[in-house]
């Protein structure tokens, strides 16, 4: 069975992936994924993973548990990403939403955010100065956790 933190659909990833018989296969596997992730992180937008709701405006992060649910989708799927990367194949399409995620208030998104664009942007990428900008506001915050 799957841990706490994965969804069922990663574990049969991974377990698909280990059990593929050929390298054409698991290619096919992550081929697939990665359409799967693009849809998926397309299809949610940015107020899949909008740090904060604006009050009065419908659809702009709607209830917290919504918010806190999405949020977890989006770390859920941009460890996926660094899946995908750590296989040899372009997550780069992905990179937007860790330095999107590297901005959240939740520690664990944030350090999620991170994690994944500490692994996959190179130092000459474009998004570095966004995450560097976002690291200057974090290191000033007076909150901790944040």
């Amino acid at each position: 069975m799957s841990g706490m933190h994965l969804s069922r659909e990663f574990f049969e990833l991974i377990k698909a992936i280990g059990e593929s018989k050929s390298k054409q296969e698991e290619d096919r596997i992550i081929a697939r994924e990665v359409m799967t992730l693009k849809k998926k992180l397309e299809s949610g937008g940015d107020k899949s993973i909008s740090a904060t709701p604006i009050p009065g405006v419908p659809g702009s992060g709607g209830s917290g548990n919504t918010l806190n649910t999405n949020k977890k989708k989006a770390k859920e799927f941009l460890v996926r990403v660094l899946y995908v990367e750590m296989l040899g194949h372009d997550g780069s399409f992905g990179y937007i939403k860790g330095v999107e995620l590297a901005a959240s208030q939740s520690i664990v998104h944030k350090r999620t955010g991170y994690l994944l664009c500490s692994c996959c942007l190179s130092p000459e990428h474009e998004f570095r100065f966004m995450l560097i900008n976002q690291m200057q506001r974090d290191l000033v915050s007076s909150n901790l956790l944040e």
